[in-house]
């Protein structure tokens, strides 16, 4: 299982820029709505024959992201864990979104925007922590199924037995 997908990707940041930086520079640019279309597997009409083309090239690009984002974040997360991860731990941890985050900054090349800089220095630097062993994948409260400041059930010594009880009725 990937860590991100091309889905979490336009929703997380937007399918306009996601769309924009996408498209390989020898093409045409493509609209957002024609991006989510190619990516939901929906057929093309005739008319939108050459954008589709470009639309599916940068379907593809997304995808080598994502992909080529989940290699750099293993590198990472195999001196602490066993990989493939479970998708139970993917799923609770923040990987999805640091994977599409890092994605994103390979999609903008050598062009990063101030903001998607910040985020991706901030991927790399929790990736770095995480490897160091400095913050955990998943909190073990999350690993054993309890709540985060949810009510807690302690089992405490019994008080009475059945004998002190009954000398306790007389």
């Amino acid at each position: 299982m990937s860590y991100a997908t091309a889905e979490q990707l336009l929703q997380w940041f937007g399918a306009a820029e996601v769309a924009e930086v996408a498209v390989p520079d020898d093409q045409p640019p493509i609209s957002a709505a024609l991006l989510r279309r190619v990516l939901s597997g929906a057929l093309r009409t005739t008319e939108e024959e050459a954008a589709w083309a470009s639309a599916e090239q940068a379907l593809q690009r997304l995808q080598q992201a994502l992909a080529e984002a989940q290699r750099l974040m293993d590198s990472y997360l195999a001196s602490r864990y066993p990989l493939p991860l479970a998708e139970t731990t993917i799923a609770a941890s923040p990987l999805p979104r640091m994977c599409a985050t890092l994605a994103l900054a390979l999609l903008h090349d050598n062009r990063l925007p101030k903001a998607v800089a910040e985020r991706q220095q901030q991927a790399m630097a929790w990736l770095q922590a995480l490897s160091a062993g400095k913050v955990e994948l998943v909190p073990q409260l999350a690993q054993s199924g309890r709540v985060a400041n949810g009510p807690e059930f302690v089992s405490g010594i019994r008080v009475f037995t059945n004998d002190t009880l009954q000398a306790f009725m007389r």
